[in-house]
């Protein structure tokens, strides 16, 4: 866990008015949703139930089918005990629509500029974009030996370690957006 500060800024707009105002429009986003986990046993220790409730409702109301996701952008911190129970919360929420197992990379900027406290969120963010500018996915610094209370070989996430192409999921014939 390393902390880090920096700073960043998005301009967001329907995406309508992006249209007809000619701007550049790097990424769309299909809804959004926040919770708080309530009483845990510290800030680096995630609600795992909320955390699932949330990811499942959120794909709902965005009608987005948990099989077209192929990359997450995790908190991530490295802790050994925060990690498991994000990744349990993320695989429970996942289960409820799929079975399929490591169809879906998953990374943190922290493990590359370490942990920006209020600029984290932005940092996730900004590195999604560049990933979908660029159609690639880059790797999770400082993970070769993954956490052994993770059993990502069950759930639907491969902790990206290498550099690759950013492909396109195709579900019955048809590449789903990035």
């Amino acid at each position: 866990f390393v902390v880090g500060e920096g700073v960043g800024v998005i301009v967001l707009k329907p995406l309508r008015q992006a249209v007809e105002d000619h701007d550049h429009i790097y990424a769309v986003i299909k809804g959004g949703m926040v919770n708080a986990g309530g009483k845990t046993n510290g800030y680096t220790v995630p609600n795992p139930i909320a955390q699932s409730k949330l990811i499942s409702e959120a794909l709902q109301r965005a009608d987005i089918g948990a099989e077209t996701v192929s990359y997450i952008e995790a908190h991530g911190t490295g802790t050994s005990l925060g990690d498991p129970i994000e990744i349990a919360g993320l695989t429970e929420a996942f289960r409820q629509f799929t079975q399929k197992r490591q169809f879906c990379a998953i990374g943190s900027v922290k493990s590359n500029i370490g942990h920006l406290e209020a600029a984290a969120g932005i940092a996730g963010v900004t590195k999604i974009i560049l990933q979908m500018q660029n159609k690639k996915l880059v790797p999770s610094l400082h993970c070769d030996e993954l956490n052994p209370k993770i059993d990502f070989k069950s759930s639907p996430f491969a902790v990206q370690q290498k550099l690759a192409d950013w492909k396109r999921p195709i579900i019955e014939g048809i590449k789903t957006p990035r």
